[in-house]
């Protein structure tokens, strides 16, 4: 679904401005926050999270981003394929992750300086969570297209990056951001609420269409 979006983005262009689109590469440092895991029948796990990322481990870290410019100021959709795996597991819980992944869907205003490029966002998790809570590992078929995904909460973002241009419209393009999102997920007779801040470090590849 995410990738048909972009691919639709290819046609935007005839409506004018200049349009960018970038891929990266990336990973990303996560703060410690609040894990709730609430399950039928039993009492409430309450711990503070610390994930690790495993950049590489599964489908890898990427982000994918089009914007369309009008002078110095644009309007973009971004993706951010981010993922999660809980590093401090309490006996209860054999497993907990976020993997496939914890997915940052947004719309940004971006304005250009004379040096960076800086950007705003807000939008929607969607997540692919995995669990194994008191031997009851959750059922990874369900949620859209049978996919295992779903809509999860919300996100905000604050970002700062640089182009480096390369060859025509071609360029280099180097990232920071500080992410904040709020996701509740369902585990076997329950849910959890997964809260993440995190740092991530991007570099890409852009072009430029006018």
């Amino acid at each position: 679904m995410i990738v048909l979006i972009f691919v639709c983005a290819l046609g935007w262009p005839a409506l004018g401005g200049e349009w960018t689109l970038e891929g990266f590469l990336g990973t990303a440092w996560n703060l410690p926050t609040p894990l709730t895991i609430v399950q039928n029948g039993y009492p409430d796990i309450a711990l503070t999270a610390r994930y690790k990322e495993h950049t590489f481990e599964g489908f890898p870290y990427y982000a994918l981003r089009v914007s369309r410019w009008s002078k110095n100021r644009a309007w973009e959709l971004d993706f951010v394929h981010h993922k999660i795996y809980l590093d401090n597991p309490p006996s209860d819980v054999q497993n907990f992750s976020i993997s496939d992944g914890y997915n940052l869907l947004m719309v940004n205003r971006a304005w250009e300086t004379k040096k960076f490029i800086w950007r705003v966002g807000a939008g929607v998790i969607i997540t692919h969570p995995e669990s194994t809570v008191r031997d009851k590992v959750f059922d990874e078929s369900k949620g859209m297209f049978g996919q295992g995904y779903y809509v999860s909460g919300p996100t905000i973002q604050g970002a700062v990056g640089k182009r480096l241009d390369l060859w025509k419209g071609l360029y280099v393009t180097i990232e920071g951001k500080l992410t904040a999102s709020f996701a509740r997920v369902s585990i076997v007779e329950g849910h959890a609420d997964a809260s993440n801040v995190a740092f991530h470090i991007l570099v890409g590849l852009g072009y430029r269409m006018r």
